[in-house]
């Protein structure tokens, strides 16, 4: 055990009382302060992570939302507001994102893919489509082994114009 000095500067004047007990306790402050920046570090790298694999899924589903689109056929309306308008069908838009899905090899890139919903609304003219995934975070898949659950939704509308 140390004990307490009073500290004298070069003139003789007593300027305080030394802490020599008190070394060592920045170690305390530095690796505690370590250990909060690298948890710190470890969210943002699971929160980023499960971003990247939200905006990928969202990516797939804008591409299936648009095939699904250009699967339309040509309807005759007859009238006085005759013309071609193109309408899209329940069963051939779920089959257009299928068919999307694997060309693209999107069950390969998300773990879990499932197409939750295709349907068709406007009149034909507007198809949505909803996709989920799971994300599985980098280092926290410890806390969640099950991974994250993220769902994109996308909707497209097809037109003809001249």
């Amino acid at each position: 055990m140390r004990a307490r000095m009073r500290c004298q500067d070069e003139s003789g004047r007593d300027y305080g009382v030394s802490r020599a007990g008190e070394e060592g306790q920045t170690t305390v402050l530095v690796v505690g302060l370590t250990v909060v920046c690298l948890l710190l570090a470890t969210v943002i790298l699971a929160v980023t992570t499960v971003n990247l694999e939200a905006r990928k899924l969202l990516s797939a589903a804008d591409g299936a939302t648009m095939a699904a689109a250009d699967s339309f056929t040509i309807a005759i309306e007859e009238g006085a507001d005759a013309g071609h308008v193109p309408v899209l069908a329940d069963a051939e838009a779920a089959e257009a994102v299928a068919g999307y899905l694997a060309a693209a090899g999107a069950h390969g890139r998300f773990d879990g893919l499932v197409v939750e919903s295709v349907s068709v609304g406007d009149g034909g003219q507007t198809v949505d489509v909803v996709l989920t995934a799971t994300a599985h975070p980098p280092i926290v898949n410890w806390i969640v082994p099950d991974g994250i659950r993220i769902v994109a939704t996308s909707s497209s509308r097809t037109a003809l114009t001249r």
